[in-house]
This record gives C-alpha cells, structure tokens and sequence, in this order.
C-alpha cells in the first residue's frame, strides 16, 4: 500500500475570510513521513489593498507584492504539487477555506483529506498551556524564525508535525486518514467527543457558543450526519465563518419522527430565537380573511394580504386558497357577491362595486345577519385531534396533540398510556408556541394519515 505524502502549508492573507480577501504568500513543504521532498514558496499578488494592521503583522506591503505573480499565474503549479497530498496546517480549515477557494477561482476543483495540527497536538501532547503555533513550538523547543511570514511557519510546522509523526503511539494521525479525516472537518474549538455522541437518529440539534448559549437549531433526519456537512462544502463567506468560529458545543434531543423533529424545531426557535437561525417569517400566512362595515353599513368579507397588527378570521396560503374558501362561505351563506372582495382582484371588485348602483342590495339588518352567522361558522369551527406515532425507543410513543385548531403540546409517553383524557398526560414543559407553519404541518400530517390519528372535537379531515 502507497504511504500517504503530507502538504505542510502556511498562508498570509489580506483578512480572515476567504470569499473577501486573497492569499498574499504561501509556502507548502511536502513530508513522506521521514523528509521534505519538494517545496514550494511565492509571494502572491492579492489584487487588493493590505490593511496596515496585517502589514505591521506579516511584515508584507503592497510594495512586497506589486511584481510578485497573481494566484491564477500559480494555480496550476500548486494544484500539482498538492495532488493528492493530505492538507495538514496548524488551525486547517483556515489555509484550507483559502486554498480551495483560490483554486476554484483559477479553474481548478480540488479536495483533500485535512489533517489539523491544533487538534493533533492536543491529544498527542496533553496538558500544554496554550495550542497557539507561536506557544506551541516554545513548550516544545522548536524554533520559528520569520514568524508571521509563510515560509517561517510553515517550516515550524513541519518540525511540528514531525514530532507529532513521531510520537503518535496511539496512531491518531493513521486513524484520521482511515475514517476519511471526519474529525478534520470539525472546528478546533469542537472536540471530537461532542461529536462522537451524536446519534444517527431523526431529531433536532443545538450549537452553543462558548458561554453555554444556544446560536442554532436545526432539524434533521440523521443528526450526525446533518451537522457533520455544515462544516463541509465550499462557502467561506464571513458570515459563516463566524456562524462556524462560534460553536463550542453540540447538544441534540431526538424526536422519533421527522413531523415531530419539524415541530420541536420551530418551538424551539420560537421560545429562544437562537442568532443564527434566520426569522420564520417565510412560514407565516400570507393572505387572510377580514370583515369591515363599509360606509353604507354593510359587513363585507374580504381577502387581503396580511400585514402587522392585522387579526384575520382565517389564514392562508396561497389565493387559491382564499378564494376557495371565501366562494364556500358566499354559497353556504347566501351572501352577496358584490360585497365580497377577492385578493388581487381589482378590476373584479371594481366591476362589483359599480354594480352596487344598477341593482338593489338586500336589507341591510338581514344581510349583516347572515354574515355574522358566516364569521361565527369560523370560529367556532375547531377542531382537536391527537396524533399518536413511534417514539424515541421502542417502549415509548410519541403525540402532537392539536387543540382548537392549533397545535398545543408534543410530548412522548409510555407504549401502554391511553389517550382517554389527553389533558391529564399534557404536563407544562411539553405545551409549545405553535404557528401557522406547525399548525398546517400537523393538519396536513392527519389529513394524509387518519390511522394515526385520534379526533377530540370536530370532524376528521378530508383526505386529500
């Protein structure tokens, strides 16, 4: 079997984040577990200015790099000598993000195996002070000269991962190579044992930041997997790099089915509004039902788009939806057509307005009658409903319980409970803050799966 060569890199760059700034120095040196076999050194031209404080840092100028090559120019000889290689650098996903993202930008797509020095040196050389490369190479009596510069720390590096080649008694590094460098893919600051207890069952899982905090929620089907790929993939921009630089722990809580990680999932963010999750404002109604007394004194029904501090009767979806539902109330109420309004409609519900002066309109106490008996068809219209599935093991079930058309707890219990007196098993940690989104979740859910469902109050729902 081919022994496996190492690229031992260091870059310099503009800024910290790749989809911004550019590489303006770079050294690989190429170590087949005994030697150095080939190397590489460049000033790179980044194309853009060098903030003072990096000049004052690295020592480079935009003088320093005026005539020196653009990475494009480069690109084809550091694609070659990487090849290969496995990536090893001290904090990697740092000279990776930049590397690839350089590569791609000059035509060439190219992956690695990583291996991270930081990582290697904390279980191999337990118990130091600090796993900085300048603190490093001091408690280990290696020397780095041009610090800050490319070919320096990469030279310490070298030294660096040579002794840790060395004294690998526990083979950590082959162990890497094996397992396909997954460990590699987590950020530093994540230890590999918060990783390796994750589940590969369907649930939700929480990032925390140094302080305990949680930053996100997410939902997935296999939770190991799921969180393993947000450290993958090719986006450095700095807002993920920060979102990633961040997270210091990984929790999860498992749900048993994918509906019920959906819902855990949204009341969760609901209750906190982790930093990083994004609003759930895409899963918010978009048209409503409302009445109004017009200046004749009328009630009119009427769909518009639904703004703040508007109250529907009635939510939806799309206007499909609207005008379905608003032509069943015109039809089972007799109501008139003419005072009704249909969402994006206009020239319709100018038509009908004109027709207000040709033709007579019905008693206005009888008429008003009638749309009152329509809006309280609405809200008194609920509906309540247990939905009953498998729980996290195999002695337990889950259930969403529906409550008045809106979802009102989630919880897990014993396989032998029954659901006679739902209320009596709901305890107050498992009621949630539903919304439309989780509301139409679970109606949807019991409309394409009665069996699983057990009906409260109202008429079970129309399959689909």
């Amino acid at each position: 079997m081919k022994k496996p060569r190492y690229a031992i890199v260091d870059i310099e760059t503009t800024g910290g984040y790749a989809s911004a700034s550019k590489i303006t120095e770079i050294a690989i040196y190429i170590f087949d577990g005994k030697k150095v076999v080939d190397e590489y050194t460049s000033l790179v031209n980044p194309q853009q200015p060098i903030p003072f404080h990096i000049q004052a840092l690295t020592g480079i100028s935009d003088e320093m790099v005026e005539n020196a090559p653009v990475f494009e120019d480069i690109a084809e000889d550091i694609y070659h000598l990487l090849g290969s290689c496995i990536f090893v650098a001290h904090n990697v996903h740092f000279d990776y993000s930049f590397v690839q993202s350089e590569l791609k930008a000059a035509g060439y797509e190219w992956k690695a195996q990583r291996l991270c020095t930081v990582r290697l040196s904390r279980k191999i050389f337990k118990g130091l002070p600090s796993y900085s490369l300048g603190k490093l190479c001091q408690s280990l009596g290696i020397t780095i000269e041009d610090r800050h510069r490319a070919a320096g720390d990469a030279k310490a590096t070298v030294t660096l991962f040579k002794k840790l080649y060395e004294s690998d008694s526990e083979h950590f590094i082959k162990l890497v190579e094996q397992t396909n460098a997954k460990e590699q893919r987590l950020p530093t600051n994540i230890p590999v044992e918060v990783f390796n207890r994750l589940p590969n069952s369907t649930g939700i899982y929480l990032f925390k930041n140094n302080k305990g905090k949680i930053i996100y929620v997410g939902k997935a089907g296999n939770i190991k997997k799921r969180v393993i790929s947000h450290f993958t993939g090719n986006n450095s921009g700095q807002r993920r790099q920060h979102f990633i630089n961040e997270i210091s722990d990984i929790d999860f809580q498992e749900s048993g089915t994918e509906l019920m990680a959906f819902l855990m999932e949204c009341d969760m963010i609901k209750k906190i509004w982790p930093i990083y999750n994004r609003a759930l404002k895409k899963y918010d109604p978009k048209y409503g039902l409302i009445s109004y007394e017009d200046q004749n004194g009328y009630l009119r029904l009427s769909v518009c788009q639904i703004r703040k501090h508007i109250t529907p009767l009635f939510a939806f979806n799309t206007v499909h939806e609207s005008t379905q539902f608003l032509l069943q109330l015109i039809n089972s109420y007799s109501l008139e057509f003419r005072l009704c309004s249909f969402f994006n409609s206009e020239k319709s519900n100018t038509e009908r307005a004109e027709g207000l002066l040709k033709k007579e309109l019905p008693d206005i106490t009888e008429y008003n009658d009638r749309v009152l008996e329509a809006i309280e068809s609405i809200q008194n219209s609920k509906r309540s409903f247990v939905i009953i599935d498998r729980g996290r093991h195999a002695e337990e079930k889950s259930y969403i319980y529906y409550k008045e058309n809106k979802v009102f707890a989630l919880g897990f219990v014993d396989n032998d409970l029954e659901f006679n007196a739902i209320d009596d098993v709901v305890e107050n940690e498992s009621l949630v803050h539903s919304n439309f989104y989780m509301n139409n979740l679970a109606m949807n859910f019991a409309r394409l799966n009665p069996s699983r469902v057990q009906y409260l109050v109202g008429e079970p729902l129309e399959q689909a």
